[in-house]
């Protein structure tokens, strides 16, 4: 697993919007100091795909939906909790990573 930031994540997923590839998935792994309570890395680890609308400059909406590595949180609209979009307050990025093929779900 080679360790990217978010920042990478976005501009990789941006031109697979752009240039019309296949999508990808990565996983998002929060900052320990993100939360209230200790969580495990696989609690604090979401995976994003690059078909989200966060990515698709045409899209109408604006959502980064993600599911946790436990399997509890499923479905979570990760732009409304993030500090890298509206929270600023809200969960730290600490690193992320592509899915390769063979990993994905």
């Amino acid at each position: 697993m080679k360790k990217i930031t978010f920042d990478e994540v976005v501009k990789l997923f941006n031109e697979i919007y752009e240039k019309k590839l296949e999508h990808k998935q990565a996983v998002i792994v929060f900052t320990e100091d993100s939360f209230d309570k200790p969580y495990s890395l696989e609690q604090r680890s979401y995976e994003i795909s690059s078909n989200a609308k966060v990515f698709n400059p045409n899209a109408i909406g604006f959502s980064l939906y993600g599911d946790c590595l436990d399997g509890v949180d499923m479905g979570i609209r990760l732009e409304w909790y993030m500090d890298y979009y509206s929270n600023k307050d809200g969960w730290k990025v600490d690193y992320c990573y592509l899915i390769e093929e063979q990993e994905a779900k």
